[in-house]
């Protein structure tokens, strides 16, 4: 009798994973594409759940874009403070958090230093010894202050949570596919990686990481309930005198990040991931190998040495 319900058991389940369907979601927020798929059982619900996606990545986007004028932060950049949702107080004390674990490399006050070498503006310059100390005294994460449903920040200050905000997001997707009971799905925001379960093969997502020095992808990894993200130099950067400056700042020199090509995170959250995967990129070769073995992440960083003209791998694990 227990062989014969287990059968039906097994034979129900199939049926069951046979019957769910693809469902996808595309869309251009947060300064890049946004593209996730996920496995459901019925069409209504599926499209509902595509509707509360939709509006919740709709707006993030209207409250942390930057580039916009009537978003949340740059009210927050013009008035010094603001009044928030719960969920974005959430979102400013995870920053400060991550920014206190890595001694102030990640700080979303750095916006004064990316704006003084034409990152905004697309007009690249290098700025003079004097303007970066002017600038770097205005980035400072411990002088923004939350204080119940406001966030408080002081004069010549500004706000940029583009380090964070694109894992943010899909890590709030993968919490609106778990409440509804998605099993299976792959969120990809601007990159920021993020998979629930396992495909419809029964088998790890498989992501690329992309080639810092050339095309297509350089490597792949597995996720299963898990995030990625990789942060480079190879994204947005401009060359002068042979030197590459990317847009990753150090907010302690004031120079854009020279160490590694590129930095890849893998965790359980992509926000957590995105944050970290900056931060490192300005740690340099020893330090960021002793910060992630001591914190047990799983990270893959490539570095580019000038002397042999070639591409080198370092895992931590």
């Amino acid at each position: 009798m227990k062989r014969f319900i287990i059968i039906i058991l097994s034979f129900m389940l199939l049926v069951s994973c046979a019957r769910k369907k693809e469902y996808h979601y595309t869309n251009f927020l947060f300064g890049a594409p946004c593209d996730i798929k996920f496995y459901f059982i019925d069409d209504v619900r599926a499209k509902e759940i595509i509707d509360v996606i939709d509006l919740e990545l709709t707006r993030l986007d209207s409250l942390l874009n930057y580039f916009s004028d009537k978003s949340l932060v740059s009210e927050l950049n013009r008035n010094l403070r603001v009044k928030a949702p719960g969920d974005i107080i959430y979102l400013f004390s995870l920053c400060d958090s991550v920014s206190r674990l890595t001694n102030g490399l990640f700080d979303i006050s750095i916006a004064p230093l990316v704006e003084g070498w034409g990152f905004y503006e697309g007009k690249k310059r290098v700025p003079d010894s004097f303007e970066i100390e002017r600038l770097k005294g205005l980035v400072n994460f411990r002088k923004i202050q939350i204080k119940d449903d406001s966030i408080i920040i002081e004069k010549g200050m500004k706000i940029d949570l583009a380090g964070i905000a694109q894992g943010y997001a899909a890590d709030r997707v993968g919490m609106i596919l778990r409440q509804r009971s998605v099993r299976s799905a792959i969120i990809n925001i601007g990159g920021e990686i993020l998979g629930i379960g396992e495909s419809p093969r029964g088998r790890p997502w498989r992501v690329g990481i992309k080639n810092p020095r050339g095309k297509g992808i350089i490597e792949t990894i597995e996720l299963k309930d898990s995030a990625v993200s990789t942060s480079g130099d190879y994204e947005k950067f401009f060359i002068i005198d042979h030197k590459r400056y990317c847009h990753i700042i150090n907010p302690k020199t004031g120079f854009p990040a020279q160490d590694f090509a590129s930095v890849t995170i893998c965790a359980k959250s992509a926000g957590f991931a995105d944050a970290l995967a900056t931060a490192v990129s300005i740690m340099g070769r020893e330090r960021a190998i002793k910060f992630l073995d001591s914190l047990k992440i799983h990270s893959i960083i490539y570095y580019y040495d000038e002397k042999d003209q070639k591409l080198h791998r370092l895992e931590v694990k």
